[in-house]
């Protein structure tokens, strides 16, 4: 009996220490050290500053071209190099959502913009993000066609949730938009890639003009409603070629998500109606970026795919009356600076106040991450930040401010072939809300890191101290 009681009592200590050390390697608490005192910001300041003493300021004539490219994939087992896919996952629902239609079609559009010889390509499409596998495969297939590098690409997308998934690899992933698929990414990789060759064949001598307009009731803040911060500038941007045509750039914070799992078609959602109805009044071509996100969503009226085009039409009535005020210029001052920024250990899933999955863990979640660029263009009085990241409206409103007391537009616009998550203000980390508890990666001195950063490139690009 005693031999018994001696092994039950080994076996059960074991299990404990097994516990234990299962414990110790899950389960961390949340850092909290001020982000100032860390290598990765010192890092990422040296980056900052080797990129600006690179950068290069030019004034000249505006080149500019544009192009558009389908991307809705067809619905039948067949040759994906022809975009023919079957059992794609609608992405977003998070649910197992199956695409058995098409609403309305899919884009990627791009625009090349040169100024002597110096060149910046802007880039979206209907889809939630712009995966860095997507990127990477874009890269790869402009080499040897091109001699314009990554830094001068700046990504982004609609970020419907009624557009492909299967995109991005680990469990994260999986979860939010169905089984990786290699062949789809390659075949959008593709895509893109023409689609950019094509906007930079296509450039003529143009004008530029940049402004926004206030639009509020289309927008909320979502985590914290009427008593939030609200970002509610549709910024727009104008190119005239000189032969006539022209395309204008939508930039709006409202989460493209009117559309949602009850729903199993394709569809760009609002920002597809936007883009339509600014084409079908005579655009050459309408495009749109999700701005800062983070924290913001749609507010409109109508059921089903009637509030899609409550918002987006009425959004695309107010691009048009501030389209009506605008003063374009065809010599453009302009100076690109893009750099690498290196960012904390994961610190995702909320297990308590201050205990969150250990960066361990949390990287079996989500795929390994390569390079991470912000990137910033001057294009005159305008400053473009792209980020790879959702970012609050109530962070973007302060910078903006600052901005335009300087003399200056601006916009942020998220999902630039990276993805970190929700960055909204350090007040709301402990906040219990999806955007702080489940997409709030990196800990609480994150967003304030951020804003740093982006103020550091404002700062770079306008010469001044916001």
């Amino acid at each position: 009996m005693k031999k018994w009681l001696k092994i039950t009592l080994k076996v059960i200590a074991g299990l404990f220490i097994i516990i234990l050390v299962v414990l110790y390697v899950s389960i961390s608490k949340i850092d909290t050290t001020p982000y100032f005192e860390t290598s990765y910001y010192n890092n990422t300041i040296a980056n900052i500053e080797k990129a600006d003493s690179l950068r290069t300021t030019e004034k000249g004539q505006l080149l500019a071209g544009f192009s558009r490219i389908n991307i809705t994939p067809t619905i039948k087992d067949g040759d994906p190099t022809k975009g023919e896919f079957n059992k794609i996952k609608l992405a977003g629902f998070g649910d197992g959502k199956i695409a058995t239609g098409v609403h309305d079609s899919l884009f990627a559009k791009a625009i090349a913009l040169e100024v002597n010889g110096q060149t910046v390509v802007m880039v979206s499409g209907d889809i939630l993000m712009m995966p860095e596998g997507l990127v990477d495969g874009v890269t790869k297939k402009l080499e040897g066609k091109t001699n314009i590098s990554r830094n001068q690409i700046f990504y982004g997308a609609t970020h419907t949730h009624s557009s492909m998934g299967n995109s991005v690899p680990g469990i994260v992933g999986k979860n939010f938009g169905g089984e990786f698929q290699p062949k789809l990414v390659d075949w959008m990789s593709n895509q893109y890639a023409k689609v950019i060759l094509n906007a930079l064949a296509d450039k003529k001598p143009a004008k530029l003009a940049t402004g926004y307009i206030n639009v509020p009731n289309l927008v909320r803040n979502r985590m914290i409603g009427e008593t939030g911060r609200l970002n509610d500038k549709l910024s727009i941007i104008s190119i005239k070629q000189d032969s006539a045509r022209q395309a204008v750039v939508g930039i709006y914070a409202a989460h493209a998500t009117t559309i949602s799992s009850w729903n199993d078609q394709y569809s760009a959602d609002y920002p597809g109606y936007f883009q339509r109805k600014l084409e079908n009044d005579g655009i050459d071509m309408a495009m749109f970026y999700a701005g800062t996100v983070g924290s913001h969503t749609n507010s409109g009226e109508g059921d089903k795919f009637e509030k899609p085009k409550y918002i987006g039409e009425n959004l695309a009535a107010k691009a048009t009356e501030c389209l009506q005020k605008l003063v374009y210029e065809n010599e453009i001052t302009f100076s690109l600076l893009t750099s690498d920024i290196e960012i904390p250990k994961l610190q995702m899933i909320y297990l308590a106040d201050n205990l969150r999955l250990s960066p361990y863990v949390g990287n079996k979640l989500v795929p390994e991450k390569g390079q991470i660029l912000l990137q910033g263009v001057q294009l005159n009085n305008f400053i473009w930040t792209a980020m790879p990241f959702e970012y609050s409206g109530e962070y973007a409103i302060d910078i903006k401010n600052a901005l335009e007391l300087k003399g200056y537009n601006s916009v942020f616009t998220s999902f630039n072939g990276q993805y970190l998550g929700y960055i909204v203000p350090a007040r709301y980390y402990y906040y219990d809300s999806y955007e702080a508890r489940l997409m709030g990666w990196f800990g609480p001195s994150m967003g304030d890191y951020l804003t740093e950063l982006n103020y550091t490139i404002a700062n770079k690009l306008t010469n001044s101290k916001l």
